[in-house]
């Protein structure tokens, strides 16, 4: 990142916070201390310019490394011409944080979901912890909750032990596909295991049913599964009795 984005970085770093953001992210110890929505409210400011010219240089800092991923993810608006930027950045995603808080912001795969399902198949099926997770992300994020015609399909505000048996739900566009792609052992790393599980609870809480029904014969390995399940008790959507009916198929 060049030196003026690094010496603007410096100035809005917050030394008490980088601490706290240490603890949260082990093994990394360049961290300045900058709060996620100024890093999002620079990139979108950069986005508008110049923005190539910036990434030139190594970065330094580890927010240096998420701003360059927000960069190209705000200016960029063809997923196809995405996916050659996100080839150079992946080997430099190496932590959760910059993982989630740049692909999550990477509203630009929606606009050719067809192409973005296809292209992520290479990290989803990957040996590596952070490809595996990049893919689980842009899953979750930008391909589950959308119907047949595109459309965005919000989390169900409440879950009731009634919908884990309405087959007649409506399933998204992606639902089956995302739920057939982790029927699987996780066993690339940690945060690759604990994405497939915040997917397995953000499936439930958008499509009940046939979530429902995947759990009850799903090949996932046991650790990621049952995290996966407590991740769900630990939401406020589901009520109380569908919560108990969960706890029955933990493994």
């Amino acid at each position: 990142m060049k030196q003026e984005v690094r010496e603007r970085c410096k100035s809005l770093a917050e030394s008490e916070y980088g601490k706290f953001s240490q603890g949260l992210i082990p093994g990394k110890n360049n961290i300045l201390g900058i709060r996620l929505p100024l890093l999002r409210e620079m990139a979108k400011e950069y986005a508008k310019g110049d923005w190539k010219s910036l990434l030139e240089e190594e970065d330094v800092y580890f927010e240096e490394t998420m701003l360059r991923g927000m960069l190209f993810g705000y200016a960029i608006k063809e997923p196809r011409e995405l996916a050659a930027y996100v080839e150079e950045f992946i080997p430099l995603v190496d932590n959760w944080s910059v993982c989630d808080s740049v692909f999550m912001g990477m509203s630009t795969w929606q606009k050719d979901r067809a192409f973005t399902w296809e292209y992520i198949q290479k990290y989803l099926y990957s040996e590596k912890e952070f490809e595996v997770r990049v893919a689980l992300i842009i899953m979750m994020q930008h391909l589950l909750k959308c119907d047949e015609n595109g459309k965005k399909i919000p989390r169900l505000r409440s879950v009731l032990l009634s919908q884990l048996s309405d087959s007649e739900e409506v399933a998204g566009l992606y639902v089956e596909r995302v739920l057939a792609s982790i029927d699987r052992s996780f066993t690339q790393g940690y945060y690759a295991s604990m994405a497939a599980s915040w997917l397995v609870a953000e499936c439930f809480c958008c499509f009940p049913y046939h979530t429902f029904e995947w759990m009850k014969q799903n090949k996932m390995d046991d650790v990621t599964y049952n995290k996966g399940i407590q991740k769900i008790i630990e939401s406020k959507i589901p009520t109380d009795e569908v919560k108990d009916e969960l706890r029955r198929w933990k493994r």
